[in-house]
């Protein structure tokens, strides 16, 4: 081989391989949001740490321990915890929130961490006066937000993760529903795009309708997002439920929010409220579609 073969080969072989580190280095910056950023095992995993703490009535030990460990996964995954505190009717309220700057908030996400105090929907009246376990009903939602608060990218738009205490004892003496998300919209001067409930969203037979109340516009963008995803068998595009829930008092203060929940659970407050009645499944398909949502939603 000539030298001057030899200079043109090795300019061939030079040239093939910037285009192969070009046509990577396009692929990488150009990636797709991934679907399995949201790892619906954690996710699971999280559902049942709650449960084991037991009950997470307001002032329990297990109310306590659940607010800890909170704030030690969201401040291990990057993010700046927290607490707002207020009262109502008497109930100190913990609402424990995360956030990645001091920019204020485009998108809220937000889940009540809290459980009922009686299982007044039990099947057994013996059990009537029990704790509700809350794997699905408080559980579920917080383990999406902490999935969430690992796996959404650091680019995203501002985005605070709220987690709302004191949402579940209503009609009890003495208490009402909804209490601390009350007193977090009344009290922090915020004006985002969107709040975005989610409760109750780990049903194994998960059936998410369009909640009445919720904002048209955001949540036809969420429901979008899910069927492109391959979740239009999980979000139903029918209104069906018109709920009293963590969204209301953002909608009283005229903020677009919605409220993603699945009220077809038929061990809602009842004692069977634990994690076998929960999917990985379900956990992913709620948490999938709100990761694109946020990603590609800016």
């Amino acid at each position: 081989m000539t030298k001057r073969s030899v200079i043109i080969y090795l300019s061939l072989i030079f040239a093939l391989l910037a285009l192969v580190a070009g046509w990577y280095i396009a692929s990488f910056l150009n990636r797709e949001a991934d679907s399995v950023s949201f790892d619906s095992s954690r996710a699971y995993a999280d559902v049942q740490t709650q449960v084991a703490f037991g009950p997470r009535i307001p002032g329990s030990t297990g109310h306590a321990q659940v607010q800890e460990w909170m704030r030690a996964e969201l401040e291990s995954a990057g993010w700046q915890v927290e607490v707002h505190e207020s009262e109502r009717l008497g109930h100190p309220i913990f609402n424990i929130i995360a956030k990645r700057n001091a920019e204020p908030p485009q998108i809220i996400l937000g889940a009540h961490y809290d459980t009922r105090m009686i299982a007044d929907h039990d099947p057994d009246p013996a059990k009537q006066t029990e704790p509700v376990p809350g794997a699905n009903d408080g559980a579920s939602g917080v383990a999406i937000l902490l999935e969430l608060a690992r796996s959404l990218p650091v680019d995203t738009v501002p985005v605070w993760l709220v987690f709302f205490d004191t949402e579940d004892n209503g009609r009890i003496e003495g208490w009402d529903w909804i209490l601390g998300s009350r007193a977090f919209a009344e009290e922090i001067p915020i004006n985002p795009r969107a709040v975005v409930i989610v409760d109750m969203i780990g049903d194994a037979d998960l059936n998410i309708y369009l909640e009445k109340n919720s904002n048209v516009a955001i949540r036809t963008e969420i429901w979008n997002t899910a069927a492109s995803l391959g979740y239009d068998n999980v979000f139903i595009n029918e209104e069906k439920y018109s709920m009293l829930d963590d969204h209301t008092p953002f909608l009283e203060k005229n903020i677009p929010a919605v409220d993603i929940i699945d009220f077809d659970y038929p061990y809602w407050h009842t004692t069977q409220d634990t994690p076998d009645k929960v999917s990985a499944e379900s956990l992913h398909a709620v948490g999938d579609t709100l990761w694109h949502w946020v990603v590609n939603g800016q």
